[in-house]
């Protein structure tokens, strides 16, 4: 096989991968647009990078504890706003897929423990 086929080759697989990884991404917009279940989580910390920002979320579903992140790109979270509960969509099939609703934060007490939170986890 000539070296202009494998390259092609290469080439042409880094394409497909991107593209499949971007169709994917979009199927998991939309599903949790569609189906999103809404719950509370605590943003408990961000991870700064040159190139990205990441929201370190942990919410509960049912009893089980989980801690999950998103791209905190174009979401407006300062680091001051660690600590504090909002409302977040994850998919029921895939719980660890969540996005966040920055622009409903969560300040009732009550609401927060019913979600599953202590009272040691609200007053961290």
């Amino acid at each position: 096989m000539s070296t202009k086929k494998v390259g092609g080759i290469i080439v042409l697989s880094i394409i497909i991968f991107i593209i499949y990884g971007q169709l994917k991404s979009y199927r998991y917009e939309k599903e949790l647009e569609r189906n999103g279940i809404i719950t509370i989580g605590k943003i408990d910390s961000i991870q700064e990078t040159p190139k990205r920002n990441y929201l370190y979320l942990s919410y509960y579903i049912g009893s089980k504890k989980y801690i999950s992140f998103e791209s905190g790109l174009h979401k407006n979270v300062l680091p001051k706003d660690i600590g504090k509960f909002y409302k977040i969509k994850y998919l029921s099939n895939s719980p660890e897929i969540i996005r966040g609703i920055y622009s409903a934060e969560i300040h009732n007490q009550k609401e927060i423990l019913k979600s599953g939170f202590s009272l040691e986890e609200i007053k961290k």
